[in-house]
């Protein structure tokens, strides 16, 4: 139990789940460099909302490269969940109507890993 106490005030004091909302929006392409700019415009839209939500750099993923495929990603965090449902509403939308990029994305909310 003391462990357990231990592991949740570090990640209270860490800014981790379960004390803060978490999207991780993944993208992948042939080459990626592709991913990656698409997720550097993704960041750019996200930041210029003005939400109060934290966008981060994109970064590549942990396995960055499968089925011939390079893939990244760009994690977004809150405080609060309406805070973040909200922003996640007006990003979709966003990315959706934005030009075609060769890179395929999903958003990923509450992910389990990165």
């Amino acid at each position: 139990m003391e462990n357990d106490e231990a592991t949740l005030a570090e990640r209270r004091d860490s800014g981790f789940p379960p004390f803060v909302y978490q999207a991780l929006l993944r993208a992948e392409a042939p080459r990626l460099a592709t991913a990656l700019e698409f997720l550097t415009g993704a960041a750019r839209a996200g930041r210029a909302l003005d939400a109060g939500v934290s966008t981060y750099d994109p970064v590549p993923a942990a396995m960055p490269r499968r089925a011939g495929h390079e893939r990244a990603q760009l994690l977004v965090q809150s405080a609060e969940r309406e805070r973040l449902r909200e922003f996640l509403a007006a990003w979709h939308e966003t990315l959706a109507n934005s030009r075609v990029s060769p890179a395929r994305w999903a958003l990923d909310v509450d992910p389990l890993e990165f």
